[in-house]
């Protein structure tokens, strides 16, 4: 049976599904999971693990058997996502700027280094 349909059957009989996500706040955990509805490439689900309501690319999806439920890292309540994402991508922007930064001194270290070996090599 597809991903789809067991997600279907899942939300018609208000079954838990353990899944793992492929991406999100805690990518490859396992999730215990609700359907509310399946649409599309999508289902809408009460996440047990974090007691919300979220959506979930069913191609991101894995549902678990109980032999694979064990060789996955667990879900954990005291992890703490990114919830300012403006301020998660300013501090990328200066992060990377820092970067371009320390190389180009570094650079310029390097070439000034040249320049004095071979400077002192002349005399």
């Amino acid at each position: 049976m597809n991903k789809k349909k067991v997600l279907i059957n899942a939300q018609k009989t208000g079954s838990i599904v353990e899944v793992v996500y492929k991406t999100g706040s805690q990518p490859n955990h396992v999730r215990k999971i609700i359907p509310i509805r399946v649409k599309h490439n999508q289902v809408v689900a009460k996440c047990l693990n974090s007691h919300t309501k979220k959506a979930f690319f069913i191609g991101k999806l894995e549902l678990l058997t109980n032999q694979q439920y064990d060789s996955f890292a667990k879900w954990d309540p005291d992890f703490i996502p990114v919830t300012d994402y403006e301020l998660y991508e300013t501090q990328k922007e200066h992060r990377k700027k820092m970067e371009i930064i320390f190389f180009s001194i570094l650079g310029v270290l390097a070439l000034l280094a040249v320049y004095i070996t071979f400077r002192s090599r002349m005399y």
